[in-house]
């Protein structure tokens, strides 16, 4: 493996995996009564919920992938934190006051029941409601791996007995051997960080020799899992389906990225682009939707147009304003903020020492 190389394939994966999303929110939003009264594509995207089990097995993947030489390297933690909070708060403050100001104009009562929900929402800690802008529940629990990724790279030894108690704790309260208390720091979705983890250092120490054969492999069988869902036959949203997401997931992720190292596969700007503005997207999405129906609505057209028709519309106006909001927003605030990270205070930077590592596009 060379010691520096850019990994672009799996970010326009995450891009396609933030547009099923996309495409599930818009079929139940444009569900409700005010508006079609059924899901506007039917079930084909039913599934479309597992593009955060793709999220999850990404972030295990990124973090380990990119940090993996800072665990036990204490004099890293502070670039490691700052990378990690500027990559995520600044574009989601920003989508969360605008979440904000449109609960306030409409008055939705459970979207201001409160300051201590609002400075929850705005911090990303965990708590019994969604957060303000609403698909941002997974972000709780990205913080929550950021954080004990964090104590690896403080100590290395402490990192993995916590580790392993978290992995510990997950199989215990799916078995039933731990209470709903549990819930938030056991939720079984984290298996998947798990996942990711694991192929990122088989990416590193052990690359497969065909990764084309396995990231075909492994979309198939992500899609498969979806069609199984789509029919009943395994459990919607149940741990056998966030098992195989994240398994398929994981084997799609090794090949890709050993794909592109080797150099078997290019992604054009396009993908790239994309890939990089679904942070962006997955933020917005739902706040686009909702204005483009409800204007729809406001003004007798929605009903004009095949619901599929719409869905898909309302798909594209998210897509665009997330690009929008990426290049003009977000990418002038990580230029801004990501140089930073080499401005760390004295006395993290004493046995500071410059070290070659593989990077991805982040």
């Amino acid at each position: 493996m060379t010691a520096k190389s850019k990994i672009i394939a799996i970010q326009a994966a995450r891009g396609f995996a933030a547009l099923l999303v996309v495409l599930y929110h818009s079929g139940r939003m444009l569900a409700l009564p005010q508006y079609f009264g059924r899901n506007v594509f039917g079930d084909v995207f039913k599934f479309g919920h597992a593009g955060v089990d793709f999220f999850f097995t990404l972030s295990g993947f990124i973090i380990f992938y990119v940090h993996y030489r800072d665990i036990g390297v204490p004099n890293t933690f502070y670039r490691y934190a700052w990378r990690r909070l500027t990559r995520i708060y600044p574009i989601y403050w920003f989508v969360t006051i605008i979440a904000l100001m449109l609960a306030l104009l409409s008055h939705d009562p459970e979207k201001t029941v409160g300051f201590p929900y609002i400075v929850a929402s705005f911090l990303l800690l965990p708590q019994a409601m969604d957060p303000l802008v609403g698909p941002a529940w997974t972000l709780e629990h990205e913080m929550l791996f950021y954080l004990l990724f964090a104590l690896a790279v403080l100590s290395r030894r402490f990192g993995m007995f916590v580790f392993a108690v978290w992995l510990a704790s997950i199989l215990a309260k799916a078995l039933g051997l731990l209470g709903d208390h549990f819930g938030f720091i056991a939720a079984f979705y984290h298996l998947q960080f798990f996942a990711g983890i694991a192929v990122a250092y088989a990416a590193i120490y052990r690359p497969p020799s065909r990764p084309i054969a396995l990231a075909v492999t492994g979309v198939a069988g992500f899609l498969a899992t979806g069609i199984l869902e789509n029919l009943n036959l395994i459990a919607w949203g149940g741990h056998l389906s966030a098992l195989l997401f994240g398994a398929t997931a994981a084997l799609t992720l090794l090949g890709l990225a050993t794909a592109e190292r080797n150099g078997r596969l290019r992604v054009g700007n396009i993908g790239a682009f994309f890939g990089a503005a679904s942070y962006a997207l997955y933020l917005v999405h739902t706040i686009v939707i909702g204005l483009f129906a409800h204007a729809l609505a406001s003004l007798g057209l929605i009903r004009l147009f095949p619901g599929w028709s719409v869905g898909l519309a309302a798909a594209a106006a998210a897509v665009i304003v997330a690009s929008l909001l990426h290049r003009f927003v977000e990418l002038p605030m990580m230029q801004y903020l990501q140089p930073l990270t080499a401005s760390q205070p004295r006395f993290l930077a004493r046995t500071a020492q410059v070290r070659l590592r593989p990077t991805i596009s982040e």
